[in-house]
């Protein structure tokens, strides 16, 4: 016979889909007639994009563009030039039924591109990115907790576990007017970045809300006849209020905002005649909501009345998660080929964490991908990209799983060493969800042969002596005792005996 054991479940985190693919970029282009003819191409930038994304059809659907960005010197003044074009791109994955509240995760990554000027004003493009897509949902993992067989002694623990209890992804789009004002002088805007921050989250009722602060940084060029670049940065506040079944005042939030796609275009102020940029940005925020919750599971049991087999299986969830934010700074050197006369632009082309659990903790280890324009000795203009790498090790608590590390750069400065080196200061700041993992072989069913004769009391009292490590439970299951009888019995306070104690253990 199987006996009668109460399950119960908890939410826990599980990969309905973890995917890779590299997407080509083969294009051929030419320079429209309002761009001058290119003397030099300086550098050329991989931008892929997404513009959105949606499952429909047992299919994950993505349309986005790959964005690539020539900068050259012209041969008119040899002024900094930049062009931008996009060619689209669709993907379609098949990704099965999926519930409605799951966490969709699209990252775009460029790998490399290649550029090569066929003439003045015809350009040849090969490169490709990496679209990594994951799909998080929501799963069950069930426990036995209790049994309403009378004959059947359980062992159970309490533990605090982090209970799932929200998914969810949105798309949205922020449009921002942002006058440049009437001292600056925007001829053209060379090239710009688009980060995404987030500064706080809330969850009540069912709602997430949504804090972020949006950081652009753009290159451009102020003046034609002298050929002179200049660089700026805006931070311009966000707020969001985001659907999440699920969530409440309680929640602890791992949330992701990721910048998918941004259009900037420049334009001017009809009442001053003043620059102005008009911003528009596709933003995605995904997030998991946990709950902490105290949970009982059967580690062990036996029969008082018969033999009974007893299966285990390895259970291991989620506790203790916490959310941390701190920034920190780290200086690292880079040098270059040839002299440097004038930086022109330094500034970050991509951030990587790669988080490591170490005893008691983790470590962050941080690479910058560093892009700086600069002139030469010679007056030659020229762009190099090199890795700066740091690393961190922040105080987690004790907890060594980093589920999710968010990074970004609040501000990159430098400083000349010689000639040709360069040392960097940036200041990072970090957003990390941690946790501490419980695992233990846990009862799934308990078993006793019907056949099997019912177990007969020699007497109502068994005299036993107590070895060193004994504990109540382990003598129970020896002597096919209830614990608490024996508890009883003796006046025992807790699970642990002494060695060398005569008990008396109960049979009938």
């Amino acid at each position: 016979m199987e006996y009668n054991l109460e399950k119960k479940c908890i939410g826990q985190l599980t990969s309905a889909l973890d995917t890779a693919a590299e997407q080509p970029v083969d294009i051929e282009l030419t320079l429209p007639d309002y761009c001058p003819d290119i003397e030099r191409i300086l550098c050329c930038k991989l931008i892929p994009k997404v513009y959105m994304s949606g499952i429909g059809a047992d299919r994950l659907n993505i349309e986005g563009g790959s964005c690539v960005r020539v900068m050259y010197v012209d041969g008119d003044r040899g002024c900094i030039r930049s062009y931008e074009y996009t060619q689209p791109f669709s993907e379609s994955i098949p990704v099965g039924e999926l519930p409605s509240d799951c966490a969709v995760i699209t990252d775009l990554k460029p790998e490399y591109i290649n550029c090569r000027a066929l003439s003045p004003r015809k350009l040849s493009l090969h490169g490709a990115f990496s679209l990594r897509v994951k799909v998080c949902v929501k799963s069950d993992l069930c426990y036995c907790s209790d049994s309403s067989d009378n004959d059947l002694q359980i062992r159970r623990e309490c533990m605090e576990v982090s209970d799932l209890s929200g998914l969810c992804t949105e798309s949205f789009t922020v449009q921002e007017e942002i006058p440049a004002g009437a001292k600056t002088d925007i001829s053209s805007v060379l090239s710009h970045r688009l980060s995404a921050k987030i500064t706080e989250l809330k969850a009540m009722h069912g709602k997430i809300m949504l804090s972020a602060e949006l950081k652009l940084e753009l290159m451009y060029l102020s003046d034609i006849e002298s050929c002179k670049t200049e660089c700026m940065s805006y931070s311009l506040p966000v707020s969001r209020v985001i659907d999440c079944d699920g969530a409440d005042e309680s929640s602890v939030i791992d949330g992701r905002l990721d910048v998918m796609s941004d259009e900037l275009r420049l334009g001017g102020d009809a009442l001053d005649g003043s620059a102005l940029l008009s911003l528009e940005a596709k933003l995605c925020f995904s997030a998991v909501c946990y709950n902490e919750r105290e949970i009982g599971i059967i580690l062990d049991a036996f029969s008082t009345d018969r033999e009974a087999e007893t299966r285990l299986a390895p259970f291991s969830c989620v506790c203790s998660v916490l959310t941390k934010s701190f920034s920190d700074i780290g200086k690292a050197a880079i040098s270059v080929d040839n002299s440097i006369s004038e930086i022109i632009d330094l500034h970050c082309e991509r951030l990587t964490v790669t988080p490591t659990a170490v005893e008691g903790g983790a470590v962050l280890e941080v690479r910058l991908r560093v892009s700086m324009m600069y002139r030469d000795t010679d007056g030659e203009l020229r762009c190099v990209e090199r890795d700066a790498e740091f690393s961190f090790k922040p105080d987690t608590g004790g907890r060594e799983c980093v589920e999710s590390v968010q990074a970004g750069l609040d501000s990159l400065s430098y400083r000349m060493t010689d000639s040709t080196s360069v040392e960097l200061r940036a200041e990072l700041c970090f957003r990390l969800t941690l946790s501490s993992r419980r695992s233990c072989a846990a009862l799934t069913s308990v078993r006793a042969d019907d056949d099997a004769p019912a177990r007969r009391a020699e007497g109502s009292l068994i005299l036993y002596y107590t070895d060193s490590g004994d504990n109540v439970w382990d003598i129970s299951k020896r002597f096919c005792s209830r614990p608490e009888d024996i508890i009883a019995e003796n006046d025992i306070d807790g699970d642990t005996v002494e060695g060398g104690v005569m008990l008396l253990i109960p049979t009938a």
